[in-house]
């Protein structure tokens, strides 16, 4: 039990203890040594030691937090010696955050705490277990209980030391291969146009390879200021909450999940992330106020700067760090246009040298967001080519190109795109025609990476209003009378919870859950995390999106309840 209870470096010192009073009279007593003046657990041990404990486990985590940021500094400037001292002082924070979860744990559990500090020992020396009956007697005046510790304690101190050797090996080796060559390059020192962010490339391969993603951070962000980029769209800027080192790394064009109660219930929805990842002292959210939408109206007409948002990222495959291809384009639509953003942000934060094409189409001038900050980009870098258009621009200055992404506009704002790479995002009407249009001018499919910008649903009906000819940059989408939704003919039955409810055509399983109270979990509600897997237990469903299952989720009957839909009745396990 104890070794959850106290690391190595934990036991000895902590807050308030100076070196020299370690173990003499020159200071108070450690932490260890001042449990074993309690044999028997009673309250003025628990008074003594719980407010150790809880200050422990405190500055533990914030030492952690604060290595964990030197760390990504230390590997972002391949500096091996800030990198040791860093990981030094993880081990230091983690074992003092240990030594006071594991005490907690022990007065939770009514121990000893004289004797859980010896089991301790016992145990990381791989001794076997005490023989009270001997405690009796002694070594040079000395207890043997106090005799044991002193060997036990110079024990830990030699192993320790090994460890710490150990590790450091581990470190110097690691840091030569983020490093290749001796010495490191200048351009590496440096972060030059050739020597990519390690964390953001080494999370960039390890995506691209297959390998599981790491599980988001979760935690809390203060809102530090709010930017009004459209009549429409915000963008929240987002710190940790004492303007300390942020919490976490992303890819460009990776999102972030927010958490909010909003009339009593947890209410998640998924934002990309539209801050450049070598920005490391904050994230920007920029969110459309949806009118259905319940967490973007939350956060444009609730939220006000010094707020606090709970936050989980990142998550998600759609991300571009320029290791993947020489030039990209990049074609938006409306709010589209935020993974997009943090890409083009990166990529010239880097000084990418290869071409870098946006294509982005909105309804009226006014729509277009970060308007300033795209002409300056493209006037500042040679390689950025910037192409608006415009589908309505009646009533503005507007002089650029207007109507849709037809053929012709695609061609003559991003030459030879059949042999480049294409990220695509916005409103799926708008995504299946250029994606029409691309397979017209014969870009194959596995150059093309799209994610969907779907609005949220529940209210009146909206129709769409193709244009003739290609539909392209943004379909019109107006809401037509108020009338209630296609009425639901079938029936979707939840199993585990026992619960039933009316199943529209164009309605989800989620949507359909949530309607009468039934919980799955979901994050980015477009197909991508894979968080709302349910099984499918009758029935037969269709999903527009489903990247996150496997051949296996699919021959075992997986679906996921944010894509799918049916027109007859459904028995899913949730």
């Amino acid at each position: 039990m104890m070794g959850d209870m106290m690391g190595t470096s934990g036991m000895g010192g902590g807050s308030g203890e100076g070196a020299a009073g370690c173990c003499g009279p020159m200071g108070p007593k450690p932490f260890y040594a001042s449990m074993m003046d309690f044999p028997k657990l009673t309250d003025e041990a628990r008074a003594r030691i719980r407010p150790e404990a809880l200050t422990r486990l405190g500055s533990g985590s914030q030492a952690v937090t604060a290595g964990q940021a030197a760390l990504h500094r230390a590997q972002a400037s391949n500096d091996a010696s800030a990198a040791l001292t860093a990981l030094r002082d993880i081990r230091g924070g983690l074992s003092l955050a240990q030594s006071g979860a594991g005490a907690l744990k022990a007065l939770d559990e009514g121990q000893s705490p004289a004797r859980a500090a010896l089991t301790w020992f016992r145990r990381e020396m791989a001794l076997p277990p005490a023989d009270h009956s001997g405690m009796a007697g002694g070594f040079r005046g000395l207890s043997w209980l106090h005799a044991l510790f002193m060997v036990l304690l110079t024990a830990a101190l030699a192993a320790a030391l090994w460890v710490q050797w150990t590790r450091a090996r581990r470190v110097g080796t690691l840091a030569q291969r983020l490093t290749p060559g001796a010495p490191p390059t200048p351009s590496a020192r440096t972060g030059g146009a050739d020597a990519p962010v390690p964390a953001v490339a080494a999370a960039a391969k390890a995506a691209e390879g297959g390998v599981p993603p790491r599980r988001p951070w979760l935690g809390v962000l203060r809102v530090k200021a709010i930017f009004e980029e459209t009549p429409g769209v915000k963008t929240f800027r987002l710190m940790e909450p004492n303007v300390g080192p942020f919490p976490f790394t992303f890819l460009p064009g990776q999102y972030a999940t927010v958490t909010s109660e909003i009339d009593g219930k947890k209410v998640r929805r998924s934002y990309t992330i539209s801050s450049s990842p070598s920005q490391r002292d904050y994230i920007e959210l920029t969110v459309k106020r949806e009118q259905y939408g319940l967490e973007s109206r939350h956060l444009h007409d609730h939220v006000d700067p010094g707020d606090l948002i709970e936050v989980a990222a990142p998550a998600g495959s759609f991300f571009f760090t320029g290791q993947e291809a020489e030039g990209i384009v990049l074609i938006a639509g409306g709010v589209g246009i935020t993974p997009m953003m943090s890409v083009l942000r990166y990529l010239t934060d880097r000084a990418y040298p290869h071409d870098i094409f946006l294509l982005y189409g909105v309804r009226t001038p006014a729509d277009i967001i970060f308007r300033e900050e795209l002409a300056h980009l493209a006037r500042r870098h040679p390689n950025v080519h910037v192409t608006s258009i415009v589908a309505q621009p009646e009533g503005s200055d507007w002089s650029g190109p207007v109507g849709f992404m037809t053929p012709e506009f695609i061609s003559a704002a991003a030459p030879e795109i059949v042999r480049r790479r294409v990220h695509l995002c916005g409103p799926p009407a708008m995504m299946d025609a250029v994606k029409g249009v691309l397979q017209q001018l014969g870009v194959p499919d596995d150059q093309v990476k799209t994610e969907d910008f779907a609005p949220p649903k529940g209210g009146p009906v909206l129709e769409t209003q193709p244009p003739p000819a290609v539909v392209a940059g943004v379909v019109d989408v107006a809401p037509s009378s108020p009338s209630a939704p296609p009425s639901a003919q079938s029936t979707v039955t939840f199993s585990k919870s026992n619960k039933s409810g009316r199943l529209a055509p164009d309605q989800s399983v989620l949507e359909a859950a949530e309607a009468i109270g039934v919980a799955i979990d979901y994050e980015c509600r477009v197909g991508i995390c894979g968080r709302c897997k349910v099984p499918l237990r009758e029935g037969s469903v269709t999903m527009e999106v489903q990247d996150s299952l496997t051949e296996e989720d699919k021959r075992d009957g997986i679906i996921l309840a944010c894509q799918a839909k049916s027109v007859g009745d459904l028995v899913v396990g949730a």
